[in-house]
């Protein structure tokens, strides 16, 4: 591998900021094709191999030639990456291409399972307005895949695209205007003609519906990812016009999504997550080192509660970005806990704390998974427990009790999400275990009795680059046949499991 030096004096950090901003997005119009790629972007801005520092001198000069200055040193970003003979693994270069090949960590070793953000082109714009990364999972034979979704320096995502549809930022259980994305490209739009239709992320069903009159515009999405929304309009010539926009859905610290089938009948899974750097046993009802539906929800930290938590995991006196037990962000919309559906939301508004950590904003108890509308009652809503600002270099578990199978005979396959600050750093269940690779099952019989654990999270002290992706270690009953650790409710009671792994 060849080794970079560089020139401290002229080094810019990632994530400074750029003075234009957008993105360019695809449009079509009935029996046409609209060309909506900028003709007058600096060609400074993504230079061979993703290594140039991109417009106004963003970056710093790579010394190829031994300190001596040089007319071929090239502008890069030092907390990204720069060509090099093979991809980097580690840190800030993780989910960024490395050797310029085209390809983001093809020989970065993974684990099935395993996902983390990436980002095509110019590293140097990762952090900039207009510009997200997408994402990579990891394939049974530990390789990582594609880079799927985001929006990329490779299609000029810090160019100023104007009038076109734009992505849209929510965090879960927001109600976001549509409209909102599709700018100035619905101004001429005749009046009654706008639809928005909107695509899930994979795994997530039902998908929501689009709600609202006049225009019917409004979405609420309840769990975390990346949706491709289509924006189609009529204008007063009669052609039909439409667009496309990404619409990314995150929320801060760790949020663990459950998600399971809803068609087979009532069915209740529920979502365990155990105290950090703590090995006491797990309780099916709760307990002080155990976040579950009988003890970590609005209805357990209320003020004046019935049936009070004895969850205290953090201070009451710490500062962010420290964990803390409560937090009201001033800007009610961060509190992602107000805006929960079925009317939980309303009440940890009025109970004037904010969001507590950790939490389950929603138990998922039976629903209809006919129901399209997120805010009613019988909505298939994910169950979910967060922490908003987890402890770094301690090991958190997380857990799944099959509860009840409501008279279902056939299997049921639990799906885990894990998000960390918005990005996604696993989806396990139908992907990560057994070989070859097959989903997860909870049989019949193994109502009341079967308890999933899953899989370790870690949040690292950030590196010298600011970057702190978290780490996702899944739990095997057998590495070798990667078998997942599905014991019982019984044996979790009196014992928290396998040992957490070492710090790295």
């Amino acid at each position: 591998m060849r080794r970079f030096r560089f020139s401290s004096s002229l080094l810019i950090a990632a994530g400074a900021s750029v003075s234009s901003a957008g993105v360019v997005s695809s449009c079509s119009a009935t029996g046409s094709s609209i060309d909506l790629t900028s003709s007058g972007a600096d060609d400074t801005g993504t230079g061979a191999g993703g290594t140039t520092g991109g417009p106004g001198g963003l970056g710093g000069l790579l010394d190829i030639d031994g300190g001596q200055e040089h007319q071929d040193d090239v502008m890069v970003n030092p907390c990204g990456s720069a060509c090099g003979d093979e991809e980097l693994c580690t840190g800030a270069t993780l989910g960024l291409d490395d050797d310029c090949d085209g390809a983001i960590d093809e020989t970065c070793p993974c684990i099935p399972g395993q996902a983390h953000s990436c980002f095509r082109g110019d590293p140097s714009f990762r952090n900039s307005e207009g510009c997200f990364p997408g994402t990579q999972l990891c394939d049974e034979t530990g390789t990582w895949g594609p880079c799927v979704g985001g929006v990329h320096a490779d299609e000029n995502c810090y160019m100023d695209s104007g009038a076109l549809c734009r992505p849209l930022q929510a965090s879960p259980f927001a109600n976001v205007n549509l409209k909102a994305g599709t700018s100035a490209f619905s101004a001429d739009a005749v009046a009654g003609s706008e639809v928005w239709t909107v695509d899930c992320p994979d795994g997530v069903d039902p998908c929501p519906g689009v709600t609202g009159t006049d225009p019917a515009d409004d979405f609420k999405p309840l769990q975390s990812g990346e949706y491709t929304v289509t924006y189609t309009k009529r204008v007063a010539s009669g052609a039909s016009m439409s667009c496309q926009y990404p619409l990314f859905v995150g929320a801060g610290g760790l949020r663990v999504e459950l998600e399971w089938q809803h068609e087979f009948g009532d069915v209740d899974l529920d979502l365990h997550l155990h105290r950090p750097n703590n090995t006491q046993p797990w309780k099916m009802l709760g307990s002080s080192a155990d976040c579950g539906w009988n003890n970590c929800a609005i209805l357990h930290f209320a003020k004046n509660s019935h049936e009070p938590s004895d969850i205290r995991w953090f201070l009451n006196s710490a500062r962010l970005p420290d964990p803390v037990n409560w937090y009201l962000d001033p800007v009610p919309e961060k509190n992602s806990c107000f805006n929960a559906p079925r009317g939980v939301g309303e009440k940890w508004r009025a109970n004037e704390l904010g969001c507590h950590n950790p939490r389950i904003d929603l138990d998922n108890r039976g629903c209809d998974p006919d129901e399209t509308n997120p805010d009613e009652p019988t909505f298939c809503a994910p169950e979910n427990i967060n922490i908003d600002f987890p402890p770094k270099g301690q090991w958190t578990r997380i857990g799944v009790h099959y509860y009840r199978r409501g008279g279902v005979t056939h299997d049921i396959h639990p799906r885990i999400k894990i998000f960390c600050n918005s990005a996604l750093g696993a989806d396990l269940g139908p992907a990560g275990f057994y070989s070859p690779e097959r989903p997860v099952a909870f049989a019949p019989e193994d109502e009341r009795t079967r308890f999933w654990l899953v899989a370790d999270v870690l949040f690292p002290e950030p590196d010298e680059c600011g970057q702190a992706a978290c780490i996702v270690q899944p739990l095997y009953e057998s590495a070798s046949a990667k078998t997942p650790l599905l014991t019982t409710s019984d044996y979790v009671e009196t014992s928290f499991g396998p040992a957490y792994p070492k710090l790295p």
